[in-house]
């Protein structure tokens, strides 16, 4: 809020003092700000420039003063909404909210980013570690990422995770869970007994190596019953914001079209089918998810209504069947290890395993199963034993 006083003209020109206020200080302090300014005439028009050009002013130099003194709470909050949201998915976006609000800004959110050294982020991950806190190394990424970007804005001259080493036991690669052949066996057993669609998101996972947010955005169209393939170019995204449902990219921003196994292209195809009744018999009732030109998607893996099914939901029904049937514990995405496990069992080389799994290089996929085939180059050095 800005006001003026007039003050005696000087040089034969009118003057007038200008007062911006500006709150208060922590100590309940009133802070304003003044200029006197002269003007040519003393018209309306010619002191609500002057004002506005001063309240231009001080708000300039303010936020430069905030900018240096910022916290790293605030310029967490800056650094989601001027880059994460803009450039980021929903899923990162949300991790980034778990790893800071667990942990980072209750340690450091109150300082400043100038005063962030090496030394006390060294300090967070070991007290961190002690406590036994998880997703050390998620939070490690997250940080180096988040001093970069405040480096790259001119916030801070060093990143002070530069000098900070990967929390000790952080593995780059977690270790992998799968089911071997027989316990997938057992598990494609007991799948007759649960719901189709149910069945359906499992051997998805299982026998094609699709991940939970794909299978979540197959639509119809994207199923080709002819060659036994279905398009994966979307995934299925659930926005806490908003609270709504949306068609996002591929994990590695690239459509792909994946093989899948004619038993299991049949059932999809009585899924289809009964989709399809049920649309019809529910008329108004049914209650699809609506696209940005508010067109119906035709998911094929939906709630009994259409509605959209989140994609969590399918791990959550995973881990009950699993429960029901006294089968070993394994997560939703093992069952897409469990895929390139037996397909590299099975003598199917890794540039295959490499495009069905949508990896963005084979390199990336080799990094990731190559000690699965260490059992067969033994066996494979063992044929010579007999030469010796």
């Amino acid at each position: 809020m800005a006001s003026y006083v007039e003050l005696e003209p000087k040089n034969g020109k009118p003057r007038i003092k200008i007062t911006v206020e500006l709150g208060y200080d922590k100590y309940g302090r009133r802070q304003r700000k003044y200029k006197t300014v002269t003007l040519n005439s003393m018209s309306e028009r010619a002191i609500k420039k002057a004002i506005t050009e001063f309240e231009i002013e001080v708000a300039t130099a303010e936020d430069e003063k905030n900018i240096e003194n910022i916290t790293v709470a605030q310029f967490f909050e800056k650094w989601m909404d001027m880059y994460v949201k803009a450039q980021l998915s929903i899923s990162s976006r949300d991790s980034y909210y778990s790893y800071f609000n667990n942990g980072i800004l209750k340690v450091l959110g109150k300082m400043q980013m100038t005063e962030v050294k090496t030394f006390h982020m060294v300090k967070f991950f070991k007290d961190q570690q002690a406590e036994g806190m998880k997703s050390l190394e998620g939070k490690y990424m997250a940080m180096k990422g988040f001093f970069k970007t405040a480096k790259k804005w001119g916030i801070i001259d060093e990143n002070p995770m530069d000098g900070v080493d990967r929390p000790v036991g952080g593995k780059r690669y977690k270790e992998l869970e799968f089911y071997d052949e027989e316990q997938l066996k057992q598990l494609l057993s007991i799948l007759d007994n649960v719901y189709p669609r149910h069945a359906i998101t499992i051997k998805l996972a299982a026998l094609v190596g699709l991940r939970q947010a794909e299978i979540a955005g197959i639509r119809m169209e994207c199923i080709n019953h002819k060659e036994n393939t279905i398009l994966i170019d979307k995934t299925l995204l659930y926005d806490k914001e908003t609270q709504r449902f949306k068609l996002g990219p591929t994990k590695t921003k690239k459509a792909r079209v994946v093989s899948v196994p004619l038993s299991l292209m049949e059932e999809i195809k009585r899924l289809e089918v009964a989709q399809k009744k049920l649309r019809l018999s529910l008329g108004d009732l049914w209650n699809p998810m609506l696209d940005e030109n508010s067109e119906p998607v035709n998911l094929l893996i939906t709630k009994p209504d259409g509605f959209p099914a989140y994609p969590s939901g399918m791990s959550n029904r995973f881990k009950e069947i699993l429960n029901r049937y006294n089968l070993p514990k394994l997560n939703f995405h093992g069952l897409r290890h469990t895929y390139a496990s037996y397909a590299l069992s099975k003598g199917v080389n890794f540039k295959i395993i490499q495009e069905q799994l949508g990896h963005a290089n084979i390199q990336e996929t080799m990094n990731t199963y190559s000690h699965l085939t260490l059992k067969d180059k033994k066996e494979a050095s063992d044929l010579f034993d007999h030469f010796l």
